[in-house]
């Protein structure tokens, strides 16, 4: 990742408090929570801002609660919420700054302030002081948390000085941590979304400490992340081009469970011999908004499985017919809008990679959304250009929108292209290069195509939070987090059997799958929708860097290796039914 070049925020001002005995709602205890502005440049080391003081002790320690900035925005909202002025300070920020909050900010940013450099940790969780201080009920702290306003405390990882009026840069983020403001929702929400738990326990960033707390809570609260796909009937399907499909199918969703635009869905469809094979495929149509029902839409490209593997894309195309029924997991993914987007947004689609995307332009369009809008869709041949007129026609409603189609490949004076459609490949470079600084760049295709486009996103400078894509292929050799054992036992329970796993086997998967009779789920294989997740009872693996791991107790078989002799256990219903 490259560094950021261009401030994203600015410091305000900034807080130090000292420890003084209070009383409170009993005998005196000591506190810092009142906060005194700084006149000047302050030393912000790794226990904090020179001066400043902690009343109580952190359970995440002093250094990983070092630093708490607090966006000054959220000051207007709680005032309104309160019907009066809160004067700054009040909520024993630290820092108040201008710039990114809770729901860009993620888990493990870091972010340069001044001469210093910090990494966030965790959202604030208030106790029953900040209603004294602040003058309110003592329920506002509960009302702070759920909205989600609640600032970042962060760890320092370069001292330095820091001064009113100083930059606020992100340097480095990865769209494989969780927002803040997820983190929030699990540590604080009554019923926390499943999806959210995922993602948030899948965050490479997260600190044990933290992760231990997420744990001790969901145990109290009897909740987990496991989900169970729903069986859904084929409602109806249309080919679109001669290698796409889309198909229809109505999909049970609470009210807080609508997808988002961009999206995807983990499909399942059983062979001939009662075996169930899932994939992952975004959500060309669906229940975007609230009230829009239950019907959502798939649009898969056919594609040729190797070594004679089962190939889901094949079966759906030659088999799966109106009135069938398959299996499919709730909505996931992180590759989607903002809720309330600001400012120019562009987006890169390669052939199929179209289907997240369009569902993002149409939202735009329902909006009328009013700044400039650009995408480049990439296609082999103009017999590939799946949904393109759903695209052209959501597009209409865009008022600042700017549209260029792209064809690779020739296909003859017979079948010339309209004359709209660009022959050749579109110079990435030089286009990204030309958007405003500012642009939210959005990117869905082949690898290549991934590649290229964040390294001219990466060579420019720009921020690593303003680049969002979505890819599902397998992960790297040779890029794993640790070293794979040079061969390990493995013992599968409750039913066995035990085996040798050697580095030619491949992924704990492959070896499930060749050397025992379960034949768990598993749709991208590359560790993005996490069906394939088993119960690690002993022994350590490791996975390929671009994947974020699940915690200690959890495997990935898709993509996971083994580091020492272990032994997973494999739900019963996992048992193949050709030796049932």
């Amino acid at each position: 990742m490259s560094a950021a070049t261009k401030a994203e925020g600015q410091i305000l001002r900034l807080y130090t408090g000292r420890k003084r005995d209070c009383r409170i709602n009993g005998p005196a205890e000591p506190t810092a929570y009142v906060r005194t502005v700084s006149e000047g440049p302050l030393w912000l080391a790794r226990t904090g801002l020179s001066g400043n003081q902690l009343g109580t002790a952190r359970r995440l320690g002093t250094e990983n609660h070092a630093v708490y900035l607090m966006p000054e925005a959220h000051y207007r909202y709680f005032e309104d919420v309160l019907g009066r002025s809160i004067p700054p300070g009040s909520f024993a920020e630290n820092i108040s700054y201008a710039g990114p909050d809770e729901n860009t900010l993620r888990i493990g940013d870091r972010i340069r302030i001044g001469a210093a450099l910090v990494e966030l940790t965790s959202p604030r969780i208030p106790c029953y002081k900040m209603a004294h201080f602040v003058g309110t009920d003592p329920g506002f702290p509960s009302r702070f948390s759920a909205s989600g306003r609640t600032g970042v405390y962060a760890r320092v990882v370069e001292p330095g000085l820091v001064g009113a009026g100083d930059d606020l840069v992100v340097v480095r983020s990865s769209s494989k941590n969780a927002t803040m403001a997820e983190l929030n929702a699990v540590l604080t929400a009554g019923k926390p979304r499943a999806d959210v738990i995922s993602r948030v326990r899948a965050s490479p960033s997260l600190l044990p400490d933290v992760r231990q707390v997420i744990d001790d809570r969901l145990a109290t609260l009897c909740l987990d992340d496991a989900a169970e796909p729903h069986r859904v009937g084929i409602a109806a399907r249309r080919q679109e081009t001669p290698d796409v499909v889309s198909l229809w199918f109505d999909l049970p969703l609470a009210p807080d469970q609508a997808p988002k635009p961009g999206q995807f869905v983990t499909f399942g469809v059983e062979d001939a011999q009662g075996n169930t094979h899932f994939r992952c495929y975004s959500l060309s149509d669906g229940p975007f908004r609230r009230g829009d029902g239950r019907s959502c839409r798939i649009s898969v490209k056919r594609e040729v499985a190797g070594h004679g593997a089962f190939s889901v894309s094949n079966w759906l195309h030659d088999h799966v017919r109106a009135g069938d029924e398959c299996l499919v997991f709730q909505p996931g993914g992180d590759f989607f809008l903002p809720d309330e987007p600001a400012g120019p947004l562009a987006f890169i689609a390669g052939g199929i990679g179209i289907t997240p995307i369009l569902p993002q332009i149409r939202a735009l369009a329902d909006a009328k959304y009013p700044s400039p809008v650009k995408m480049i869709y990439v296609v082999r041949t103009c017999r590939d250009l799946a949904l393109l007129n759903e695209l052209v026609n959501a597009a209409a409603d865009l008022p600042r929108f700017e549209l260029r189609v792209f064809a690779t490949r020739e296909e003859g004076a017979a079948t010339s292209p309209p004359p709209f459609i660009e022959p050749g490949r579109p110079h990435l470079e030089s286009w990204i290069a030309d958007l405003d600084d500012t642009t939210q760049l959005f990117v869905c295709g082949p690898v290549p195509m991934i590649d290229a486009a964040r390294a001219a996103h990466a060579s420019l400078g720009r921020p690593n939070s303003r680049l969002h894509f979505e890819r599902f292929s397998e992960p790297g050799e040779g890029e794993y987090t640790g070293e794979p054992a040079p061969g390990a036992r493995i013992a599968v329970a409750p039913y066995g059997p035990a085996g040798t796993w050697n580095p030619e086997d491949g992924s704990l998967l492959e070896w499930v799958e060749t050397h025992t009779d379960y034949r768990p789920p598993a749709a991208c294989r590359s560790g993005i929708c996490r069906t394939c997740k088993a119960t690690l009872l002993r022994g350590t693996v490791v996975y390929p860097s671009s994947v974020a791991p699940p915690s200690q107790t959890e495997v990935l078989l898709c993509c996971a290796r083994p580091q020492s002799d272990i032994e997973i256990e494999m739900a019963e219903r996992y048992l193949s039914k050709m030796t049932g």
